[in-house]
């Protein structure tokens, strides 16, 4: 088997149209490249490229499974804790036969393991997920000792960052404590007075189709319909295997989503002016920020019903939902909150974000972008979970949620952060990031992209 410079994971076809050309340049300036596909129909877009492919779903078909304890695949690939292979595809897309899902983990593992075996890659890449196959993708690598590279939207909108052998994105100290590029120094100074100026939340390209209420306009436009009629064509015709296949429950939880958004209508509450409040925006129910990042928050609603009990008397706590999750939330959780805790008030879809963060006396944020926002508003902030913004000197820190409201106190009888110390941050930020929006196929973004994986790959390589 031919060994290669390095293997892209692909779980999606706008991943196989951006790794495509990224693919492309590498080989053109003398790397090896091989893509490892768990989406079937990707491999006829890569058909007549230079590239070695590794097409899970036909591997498995003939891949002789050698039988492993739980206990064994986690000693043998670093796992702490098996399951958290397996909770991901269990609560977002209802597969609940564990054993079913271990078999899966475990298969996977292996066929990674021989193909990695096989190449000796120096390094993986693969877009941020926490899916079986990302998982196994990223603990098989760790176990060959090869290199690991995610990457994800950065928070400043156009561009993204990398993250190496880990699943925990952060600020290298170097770039917090380097001298500021004048160039890096006026493009985050012309971004800030921007944001502040119209106060536009940053939606990511790949994630334009998600965000916005819940109504029947967003589930059946042409983009939504479009995607629909490819996973039937793949599925019921063509026979081809994908990670995200099951159609029918991602309808229901469509048509679930809007029936919760309208039931929800009474409840939603217009922001009163002069009303002392806290603002905490929910995170999309099963975003990785929460099932991998910052497990302990995964019920929401539990958390808010301890941070309604805490927070100081007089002030209220504004909540609203991600503007990608709009009835994405449970009904009779977020009903009871209301109901029993009167200073509790659901924000309506509608009011912006930019507001919220604009008139709160502080934000509770677990690791959201609207954390960030805030600091560009220089806003207070406290943070619970495992968030890039933590531990920079910027935001309030809990590390023992038994201290959380100790820290809310002592946020709200502080005075605002230093905004330089912020501007600090945001540099760095903006200079650990690369130019590029994810999976928008036009040619000046595409040259842009493959010269972001490049300046970061080859120094890794």
């Amino acid at each position: 088997m031919k060994q290669v410079d390095i293997l892209f994971s692909i779980l999606t076809l706008p991943e196989v149209l951006l790794l495509r050309y990224v693919g492309s340049e590498f080989h053109k300036k003398g790397y090896k490249i091989g893509f490892i596909l768990f989406h079937e129909a990707g491999e006829d877009l890569l058909e007549g490229y230079p590239f070695l492919i590794f097409n899970i779903h036909k591997i498995k078909k003939d891949f002789k499974l050698r039988e492993k304890s739980v206990e064994e695949l986690e000693k043998e690939y670093g796992i702490l804790n098996f399951r958290e292979l397996l909770i991901r595809e269990k609560i977002s897309y209802n597969r609940k036969d564990e054993k079913k899902l271990e078999n899966k983990a475990s298969l996977y593992l292996q066929i990674l393991d021989d193909v990695f075996q096989q190449t000796h890659p120096r390094c993986v890449v693969q877009e941020l997920g926490d899916f079986v196959a990302n998982k196994c993708v990223y603990y098989a690598a760790r176990k060959n000792n090869i290199d690991h590279i995610f990457y994800e939207p950065a928070p400043f909108k156009q561009r993204i960052v990398f993250t190496l052998n880990s699943y925990y994105a952060d600020i290298p100290d170097e770039l917090l404590n380097k001298e500021v590029n004048p160039e890096v120094k006026k493009r985050v100074e012309e971004y800030v007075n921007e944001y502040l100026q119209k106060g536009e939340i940053v939606i990511p390209f790949k994630d334009k189709f998600s965000f916005g209420d819940a109504t029947i306009r967003k589930f059946l436009n042409f983009e939504y319909l479009k995607r629909l009629k490819r996973k039937i064509i793949h599925k019921y015709f063509q026979k081809k295997e994908e990670e995200y296949s099951e159609i029918g429950w991602v309808i229901r939880c469509s048509v679930l989503k809007w029936f919760r958004r309208k039931i929800l209508t009474p409840y939603y509450f217009e922001p009163k002016k002069k009303e002392k409040y806290i603002f905490f925006p929910l995170h999309v129910p099963f975003d990785i920020q929460i099932t991998t990042r910052s497990k302990l928050f995964y019920n929401q609603i539990g958390f808010l019903e301890y941070l309604s009990r805490i927070i100081p008397f007089g002030y209220k706590l504004y909540i609203k939902e991600h503007p990608a999750a709009v009835g994405g939330y449970s009904f009779w959780g977020l009903r009871n909150l209301l109901k029993e805790h009167n200073n509790v008030k659901l924000i309506h879809p509608r009011v912006s974000s930019y507001h919220l963060i604009k008139n709160a006396e502080l934000i509770i944020s677990v690791n959201s972008k609207v954390g960030f926002e805030a600091l560009m508003q220089n806003k207070k902030v406290v943070v619970v979970g495992d968030a890039l913004y933590k531990n920079k000197g910027i935001t309030f820190d809990v590390d023992n949620i038994n201290n959380l409201e100790r820290v809310v106190k002592k946020a709200l009888e502080s005075s605002d952060p230093n905004f330089d110390r912020i501007l600090k941050f945001l540099y760095a930020v903006y200079e650990g990031s690369y130019p590029t929006e994810l999976f928008l196929i036009e040619e000046e973004n595409l040259k842009n992209s493959f010269r972001s994986f490049y300046d970061f790959i080859h120094i890794v390589l």
